[in-house]
């Protein structure tokens, strides 16, 4: 409801998915697991793991990487997929 404040469980799902977002503007962050994916997506973790399951992606364009029993995503892909432009590396100056 509009005006109604957030209940902490709201707070802390909105912190956490800020904190999962960040990832992907984290130009040494190369790949995240299937469930940071669907944090940032806004989908269910069961729902990602479903969809990657059946489809092998997570996301049309987003495939999802089998190293030995841990599955992950790139962030490359993903934000290609969400059009959020490419981080620049951090220079020591």
């Amino acid at each position: 409801m509009y005006g109604m404040p957030k209940s902490s469980i709201e707070h802390t799902i909105a912190e956490s998915s800020s904190g999962v977002v960040a990832l992907l503007h984290d130009a040494s962050v190369t790949t995240i697991t299937v469930t940071q994916a669907a944090a940032i997506l806004g989908v269910s973790a069961a729902a990602a793991h479903r969809s990657h399951r059946r489809t092998g992606y997570i996301l049309d364009g987003v495939p999802v990487l089998r190293v030995g029993r841990r599955c992950v995503v790139s962030t490359a892909a993903m934000r290609r997929a969400l059009f959020i432009p490419e981080p620049q590396p951090a220079t020591n100056a």
